[in-house]
């Protein structure tokens, strides 16, 4: 007789896999689905990575360094200069402006205007490419995509001419100086061609027009100049060699310095500036290069609006403040409340020494704001105006005068009273030009018109030591790139550091898909151990022929070890498929969270390796946890099929029990972690929640455990066949809990999520809304320079016919830095700065702050910025969290406008609000860091009436539309930014209600295996008389109650979860969506219970009896 072949363990395992096939593919479906949400969403953070990162190359492309000037200006003729090895240099001129075509009907702000030479394109290219016409005139695919422009379509541009100081500064000039000028387009420039260059870590590309940097510094009025030097280094150039380079090749015009020798009086040298006022800083190194401080005299000259004697006035004259070392005009013995008139003054207002004249003078303040100020002085001594050097090269050209011909032609940016000009003033100016007429100490004149921009207008000394060369040279060794007002940046260092520094996509994605993962292994586990469970016999006959159970139990360790690993691998293919269908949401559906970038698939192999491996080890430990009761049955029971797995264990204590003290301990952990994201802030918070989540979860099953513990107690009376429904639910206790934590993944998935929600509208009068209560909200590309609270202002404007208690304007500086907000996916390396003066904000608590340092209520918040070093910040939490990464009390590294480094502290933390995107710092402390940066560019327009607000803020709109204003209603832009969330909230609902379709899948099956264990006993119940539909309510009975529980706990374990979230949120919840949502749930589920029931119970139960 043959004897076939001996079955070893491996023959053994196979035979059983075909064998059992069907269950198998069940369970590879779920180990599958697990490996495919899981690479899934590791791919999607690769690929959203890599979508930066080609963004990124896109902006800079093989740009390394950028040495920048800020609101200052050098010689494009420095990066000739510059001595580097193996490093190209550009010059560039970078404005904003304003673009519109078609007659003004297409318009678009926030452009840069840049002005580019070849050099530009051998940095950013690396094939050949040139513009050959001398005419040409650029824009980029992204602003003619957006003004749908072609190739020979006129473009209006209108920019800024740029001053040579601030238009804050005292005597600046007119602060309404833009310039329009109409090309044609000759180009327009793609990726590959620049097109999309910025020096922002933005992914949206910003419209950009190039032209030839000639014709833009003609347009500017900076022949000559640049204020931007590209460096291409192949990123072997040192930071500190650049800055060697620089201070050993910049010029005094670089510096802006100019060194004039005087024509009259003595052999003495002028140091000025066409910035009219020097800084501290470069004035005592040109006294250290000097060498000698007796000889040299600072000067400060200044514009007196009047000077008065008795009833006689002399208009407009200039005072000029001096130290007496080198001159004979200012005595040594002149005391700081003592003057020195000319004889033309003196003949004008008939004053003699000892007499007692006032002078009256403008104070700028901020918002441009004037105020009248006055000063007395004693007239020291009369001296000859045409003696001693007494002429105009003591006042600085200021703009708007010193280039007129006619005193009644002045446009130096303060009002000027026609009226008080004579003929006799006209003839002054005409001999005279802006000749001071009177001198003063110069501490004198530091007290009176000393500024932030500077106490000095001039140096002078001698012109033979040191010599012009020696005097530069001596200079350059003590002046410094931070006093140039020039600081270098790594713009490569920073994009990569933008790209990967991002929030982790992959990571959220995971966090958020973690139920449904739990969901699919669960599934998975639930029908491998129904497979387990009808092999109870075969199980029972091995160990009954003496195999160990350890023995046993590898083979379906085994099993499942193959069966994990094909699935496995199975799941990476549709990890593909899952990447796919997120990222063309995300440019589709689902665009808002994109933010305008568009997405590339990228994989890398390592992501797939961790999915791979987690998938594996997660199925192996949930195989071998809902195996390991089976091999605990004696094999007796086995062979005769008694495989009670879930024992009563009801005589059991409570407290004794492992669900007791595993849902404790769970408890105590999910309340440690709706505590801990308090103090570790940042990301962590966002593991935390769902960590939250999950231990309450975990808190319920375990409560249901012991609830049907209850059920199970001998002697309890069976008053209807719903109660025995719910007895029968303890006949398979685990299979119950299954069903139940499966339902309760989902619904918790839908409900938290939705939780957060935000709705713009709601609420948005509210001043602890993210409104803020304001109606509008405004950006302008060019800065607006005056107080638009000043009655004076508001006339000039035309919003004086609103009366000034209907509306206030808070106005804000803007510093440019980049956006913060959760419309830029990348790490924002440089966030922007914003400085306002608080009082009003304080005063109407305006907004709601969720962290703060001190009191966190909205008066004391805001008040919070008067403090000192480090500079106090307010910042969205959103920015805090997710774009920045960083949590309260950390500081963020600033330069100031001269270079010099300064930090300012996370202070407080504002609930989701219109102001997202930015840090918000004190204007003083603005002011004090960027001294040159004049005007606001941020707007929020405060009226009680809807209908007034909109008519201000369109008066404002035309009124400021040459300078980019562009105001909308503030709860639009906040649903700008809640948009995002949404966006985020509905694909992570997408995934809830895949594990909720789990989550009813496995209940059908659930149902199909009981009713298929249980129909004896029904053909039984049949047979003594119970009809078919009360059998059906019985099985109802039973699984519609581990539904609702499901659902109930899932939504208990959600709000629990974010309550903290609700209790800080200034806006309501989603309250009907969330009802709505879960009502459906509910009610689906109870129906698929009805289908899956109805469709088992329609055999023939009798027959089943007659094989019991």
């Amino acid at each position: 007789m043959a004897v076939g072949s001996p079955m070893t363990f491996w023959k053994l395992v196979f035979k059983s896999l075909t064998h059992y096939r069907w269950v198998n593919l069940a369970v590879l479906t779920g180990v599958a689905l697990t490996s495919a949400i899981l690479s899934g969403a590791l791919v999607v953070g690769d690929s959203v990575k890599e979508s930066l990162r080609q963004n990124a190359e896109a902006r800079i492309s093989n740009i390394g360094k950028v040495v920048v000037g800020g609101d200052r200006f050098f010689t494009a003729k420095l990066a000739e200069n510059l001595v580097l090895e193996n490093a190209d240099v550009a010059p560039v001129l970078q404005v904003r402006g304003t673009v519109s075509a078609d007659g003004g009907n297409k318009r678009a702000n926030a452009v840069q205007i840049v002005g580019v030479d070849e050099s530009f394109w051998k940095i950013g290219i690396d094939d050949d490419f040139s513009i050959e016409d001398e005419n040409w005139f650029a824009v980029n695919d992204i602003l003619a995509n957006r003004l749908d422009l072609k190739i020979g379509d006129a473009l209006n541009s209108r920019v800024e001419i740029p001053g040579e100081l601030s238009k804050d500064a005292p005597l600046s000039g007119e602060s309404e100086q833009t310039k329009p000028f109409n090309e044609t387009i000759t180009h327009i420039l793609g990726p590959e061609t620049m097109g999309r260059y910025s020096l922002k870590a933005e992914q949206v590309p910003p419209g950009t027009v190039f032209l030839p940097i000639e014709k833009l510094q003609t347009i500017l009025e900076k022949s000559g100049q640049a204020n931007l030097l590209l460096v291409r280094d192949g990123g072997n150039l040192r930071i500190d060699s650049l800055t060697e380079a620089i201070e050993g090749a910049w010029t005094l015009e670089d510096a802006q310095l100019e060194m004039t020798r005087l024509e009259t009086g003595k052999n003495l040298r002028h140091l000025t500036s066409p910035r009219v006022f020097l800084e501290p800083e470069i004035v005592e190194k040109a006294k250290a290069a000097i060498g000698d401080e007796a000889k040299t005299d600072r000067i400060l000259t200044y514009l007196a609006n009047a000077i008065r004697f008795k009833d006689e006035l002399t208009p407009y004259s200039m005072i000029t403040g001096a130290t007496p070392n080198l001159n004979s005009i200012v005595p040594p013995d002149l005391k700081d409340d003592e003057i020195v008139i000319s004889d033309w003054l003196a003949e004008d207002l008939g004053a003699k020494p000892g007499d007692e004249i006032e002078l009256e003078y403008f104070v700028v303040e901020s918002g441009r704001k004037l105020v009248d100020t006055f000063a007395k002085f004693k007239v020291h001594s009369v001296a000859p105006l045409n003696e001693n050097g007494w002429d105009q090269s003591w006042t600085p050209e200021f703009p708007g005068i010193f280039e007129v011909d006619d005193l009644n032609k002045w446009e130096p940016g303060i009002p000027i009273n026609k009226d008080w000009i004579k003929q006799h003033d006209e003839d002054y100016w005409d001999d005279y030009r802006a000749t001071p007429k009177a001198f003063i100490t110069l501490a004198a004149a530091e007290k009176l018109f000393g500024n932030r921009f500077g106490k000095s207008t001039s140096l002078r000394f001698s012109a033979e030591n040191p010599t012009p060369s020696e005097f530069e040279a001596a200079l350059k060794e003590q002046v410094t790139l931070a006093d140039l007002g020039l600081s270098i940046r790594d713009v490569r260092a920073e994009a990569q550091a933008a790209v990967a520094q991002s929030f982790d996509f992959g990571q959220l994605f995971a966090y958020m898909s973690f139920f449904l993962i739990l969901a699919a292994l669960i599934l998975a586990a639930l029908v491998f151990v129904f497979g387990i469970e009808s092999r109870t016999h075969q199980i029972g006959l091995l160990l009954a022929v003496g195999m160990p159970a350890a023995k046993a139990r590898r083979i379906f360790l085994a099993e499942a070890a193959i069966l994990s690993v094909i699935g496995a691998l199975i799941g990476l293919a549709g990890g593909y498929v899952y990447t796919t269908l997120a990222l063309r949401g995300m440019s589709g559906a689902w665009a808002d969270a994109a933010a305008g970038i568009e997405f590339v698939y990228h994989l890398k192999p390592i992501s797939l390796a961790v999915a791979f491996a987690i998938t594996v080890v997660l199925a192996l430990i949930t195989v071998w946890l809902a195996s390991r009761a089976v091999m605990k049955i004696q094999p007796g029971h086995l062979i005769s099929g008694s495989s009670a797995v879930d024992g009563t264990g009801s005589a059991t204590p409570i407290i004794k029990t492992k669900a007791f003290w595993i849902g404790i301990v769970s408890l105590l952990g999910g309340l440690g972690c709706l505590v801990a994201p308090k103090a570790a802030g940042s990301m962590a918070e966002q593991g935390m929640f769902f960590g939250a989540g999950f231990l309450f979860t975990i808190v319920g099953v375990c409560a249901s455990a012991l609830l049907l513990r209850r059920f199970e107690q001998p002697g309890e009376t069976l008053q209807s066949l719903a109660s025995l429904g719910r007895q029968n639910s303890v006949r398979r206790k685990g299979r119950s809990l299954a069903v139940i934590g499966l339902m309760a993944a989902g619904v918790f998935m839908v409900t938290a999520i939705n939780s957060f929600r935000l709705e713009g509208e709601r609420g948005a009068l509210r001043r602890d809304s993210g409104t803020g209560g304001f109606a509008y909200v405004g950006e302008s590309t060019l800065p607006v320079y005056e107080d638009l609270n000043d009655p004076d202002k508001r006339k000039k404007y035309g919003l004086d016919s609103f009366s000034d208690t209907e509306f206030r304007i808070v106005q804000f500086r803007v510093s440019d830095g980049e956006d913060a907000s959760c419309l830029n996916l990348n790490r924002s390396q440089r966030p922007r700065l914003m400085g306002v003066d608080p009082g009003f904000l304080s005063e109407i608590g305006a907004f709601s702050f969720a962290k703060s340092l001190a009191e966190s209520d909205a008066q004391a918040g805001w008040r919070a910025l008067s403090e000192t070093e480090p500079v106090p910040g307010i910042i969205d939490l959103n920015t805090a969290t997710y774009a920045l990464q960083e949590k309260m009390g950390e500081e963020i590294e600033y330069e100031t406008g001269e270079g010099d480094a300064f930090s300012v502290q996370l202070f407080a933390m504002l609930n989701t609000s219109i102001v997202q995107g930015s840090i918000i710092i004190h204007e003083d402390a603005f002011i004090e860091k960027f001294p040159d940066s004049g005007g606001y560019r941020f707007f929020l327009l405060d009226c009680a009436d809807p209908d007034k607000a909109t008519e201000i803020a369109e008066v404002m709109t035309r009124m400021f539309g040459d300078r980019g204003l562009e105001m909308r209603p503030a709860a639009v832009r906040l649903n700008e930014f809640n948009a995002v969330q949404n966006t985020y909230l509905s694909i992570f609902s997408t995934l809830g209600g895949l594990g909720i379709l789990l989550g009813t899948i496995g209940l059908g099956i659930v149902v199909g295996r009981n009713v298929m264990e249980r129909r004896g006993q029904l053909g039984l119940m049949q047979a003594v008389g119970f009809t078919r539909h009360r059998l059906g309510k019985m099985v109802l009975s039973e699984h519609w109650f581990l539904h609702a529980a499901g659902v109930v706990l899932g939504i208990v374990a959600a709000v629990i979860a974010v309550a903290p979230k609700i209790f800080s949120r200034s806006s309501d919840l989603p309250l009907g969506l969330l009802v709505g949502m879960n009502a459906a749930i509910l009610f689906g589920g109870l129906i698929f219970c009805w289908l899956a029931a109805r469709s088992v119970l329609r055999g023939k139960l009798m027959d089943a009896l007659r094989s019991e």
